[in-house]
């Protein structure tokens, strides 16, 4: 599978590809060490994709009249920091894998969003020891690479999309949802749903209601879940599922000149991520069934700054949000106040 795909995979899936695995490898060591390396592995790409999806909530502060409405196609991409393009793999961690060279205790590792590179300690991707659970026979193989995204694209993105409309329901506050229907495509199946409220804070604040600007608060929260079949031909009952909340609270202001509208926001973001790995795998030594359950979380402050560009009914607009991973953000659709 080439890079391009596996890109066009993260953000139909979610945020994460298993192909980069030997699973059946990685389960000899038991299930406790391969929770640990696996959390390890693709903790990037869970946080990654769960800040991503707190983008793009609003585009101006200034809520619509009642019946007002807005849709928008709504696209994020979260980049990954540098220093999440490795883990340091350390063998007090774990109990049957190890370090194939005895005279160090920890080495650096490529996550999954670290780079592709060759085998070999070199290239960041020294030997793992693999002890069968069952029995002193062991495995060597090099640590698994990363989907070498910066290498082939320029870029060590995590990207996100969704559907977003907005209604003004009452006077000062807007009501927006994202949807996407159950869809199925290349063994995996995806869907997303969201709910935000922005009201208008500005006529309850005296001191600057005779200010220029639109003022709002904005609490929001998505909901995407995926699977994804790994071996559907030979192992049908193999698949990952992902299950992401998302959750947003923004203070926002914006700024409209003619067409243009500069907007900003100041708050928080953070996110919830449960990663399964269902299905039976056979190893050497045993058959696993349903063997990894792994949760993530993160929280951070989140500032962003951005323009909207509206000619007669359709929106253009792009922001860029300062957080754990930093995340740009591009949308485009209508809106009659």
């Amino acid at each position: 599978m080439n890079k391009a795909f596996k890109l066009l995979g993260l953000l139909f899936v979610g945020h994460i590809s298993f192909a980069q695995l030997d699973l059946s490898t990685v389960l000899e060591g038991g299930v406790d060490d391969a929770q640990v390396f696996l959390e390890n592995y693709i903790e990037p790409a869970t946080a990654g994709f769960g800040y991503g999806l707190n983008g793009g909530w609003y585009n101006t502060a200034k809520t619509h009249k009642r019946f007002g409405v807005d849709i928008s196609v709504i696209s994020s991409a979260s980049l990954i920091p540098t220093n999440k393009e490795f883990f340091t793999f350390n063998n007090a961690d774990y109990t049957n894998i190890k370090l194939t060279d005895n005279s160090v205790s920890s080495a650096s590792i490529p996550t999954l969003l670290g780079p592709f590179g060759g085998a070999g300690a070199e290239n960041n991707r020294p030997l793992l020891n693999f002890t069968f659970n069952e029995g002193n026979d062991d495995i060597s193989i090099s640590a698994p690479p990363g989907l070498g995204l910066k290498e082939d694209i320029g870029y060590n993105i995590i990207p996100t999309a969704t559907i977003q409309a907005g209604i003004g329901l009452f006077k000062h506050t807007d009501v927006k949802f994202r949807y996407i229907p159950k869809i199925s495509a290349q063994d995996a199946e995806l869907s997303t749903f969201g709910v935000g409220l922005m009201h208008d804070i500005k006529h309850w604040l005296p001191f600057i209601n005779k200010f220029p600007i639109d003022m709002s608060a904005l609490i929001a929260w998505t909901n995407v879940n995926s699977k994804v079949s790994l071996n559907p031909t030979d192992e049908p009952t193999q698949a990952v599922e992902f299950d992401t909340n998302s959750l947003t609270f923004q203070l926002v202001a914006s700024k409209k000149l003619s067409i243009l509208t500069i907007y900003g926001g100041i708050g928080t973001s953070s996110f919830n991520s449960e990663v399964s790995l269902l299905g039976n795998y056979k190893t050497e030594s045993k058959t696993y069934t349903d063997p990894i359950n792994l949760n993530f979380k993160g929280q951070s402050l989140r500032s962003n700054v951005g323009v909207r560009l509206k000619l007669l009914i359709f929106t253009f607009s792009a922001d860029y949000a300062f957080q754990e991973y930093n995340t740009f953000t591009a949308g485009f659709g209508f809106s009659i106040r």
